[in-house]
């Protein structure tokens, strides 16, 4: 009698095992085929990167060869040494793009930090009328105001002018302010009456308790702005005229629009990617860097 009850027992524990075990099957090959599909989209979104990075070690026969291929046969770094040797300010454009993009990187971090902890914590008159007043300019194109931007630049005596650019780029605090609030306001309030108990101001307790609970969002209001500032090229090219002041986006512009072919294993095609692959290393290692700190951020510190 025991054995026939045990032995409908043990079939249905071999029909679970067997059920979960199809399941699994079927869960992994979803899964499988999922991350086919992003590694296949990721490749298509990389196919320029990588058609950049291979052109830049190409020579000219294999540049303008009848079938074009993403693969290096004869790999030179003579691309290289042509686009510095004709790049001759190019040290002195990526002085330029390094003093720029360090300086609003830094202040408008600070800035964002600070009006960002503002909105969050302290109670004012007018607190969200100018909180989402300052969201909405998310919405303006950069270019609707570019004119007036200029004349008061010009007024200001910071046209053909790095510090004017660096006060420029930090003034678009809307994006940075918004990540800083919500990064500031998934943080309990208990912190702040922990650091009053022990004796700390506001100032101290923002100093000491809150920013170092916030790095994360920083970083990602860092990335951003770096990225943004580093490639730009509209705005400062209506505000710099000076040709000792122009950052790494319109040097390389002014001096490859007007370029031709050049004779031998030198050509502006593959210059101009080792140009771009140069320029544009900084931030990528920037990026690299800090790329724990950024998932971190977009991970923990922006919750809506």
């Amino acid at each position: 009698m025991t054995t026939t009850i045990q032995q409908p027992e043990r079939s249905a524990r071999m029909q679970s095992r067997v059920s979960r075990a199809t399941r699994m099957r079927a869960r992994l090959g979803r899964g499988a085929i999922v991350r086919l599909l992003l590694w296949l989209l990721l490749l298509f979104f990389f196919i320029p990167v990588i058609w950049t990075v291979t052109s830049s070690l190409k020579g000219r026969s294999e540049l303008y060869n009848s079938v074009p291929s993403l693969l290096v046969h004869q790999p030179t770094l003579s691309n290289y040494t042509f686009a510095l040797r004709k790049f001759k300010s190019f040290g002195l454009l990526y002085r330029n793009s390094i003093i720029v993009t360090a300086g609003a990187v830094i202040l408008q971090t600070s800035l964002a930090t600070l009006a960002g902890y503002g909105f969050a914590r302290l109670r004012f008159r007018g607190r969200d009328l100018i909180f989402y007043t300052m969201v909405m300019l998310i919405f303006v194109p950069r270019s609707v105001g570019l004119m007036a931007q200029y004349e008061v630049m010009n007024f200001l005596g910071l046209r053909n002018n790095l510090f004017g650019l660096v006060l420029a780029f930090s003034a678009g605090l809307a994006v940075p302010t918004f990540i800083m609030r919500q990064a500031f306001l998934t943080l309990p309030r208990d912190f702040e009456d922990a650091a009053a108990l022990d004796g700390c101001n506001r100032f101290q307790s923002f100093r000491h308790v809150m920013v170092p609970m916030v790095t994360g969002a920083m970083i990602v209001v860092a990335l951003f702005e770096s990225i943004r500032v580093w490639g730009e090229y509209l705005f400062t090219l209506t505000m710099i005229d000076d040709q000792k002041k122009y950052t790494l986006g319109i040097g390389m512009v002014q001096t490859f629009a007007p370029a031709t072919l050049e004779f031998g294993q030198f050509t502006t095609y593959g210059a101009q990617a080792a140009a771009y692959i140069m320029a544009a290393a900084p931030v990528v290692l920037f990026f690299l860097a800090l790329q724990r700190w950024f998932v971190r951020g977009l991970l923990t510190g922006l919750k809506f």
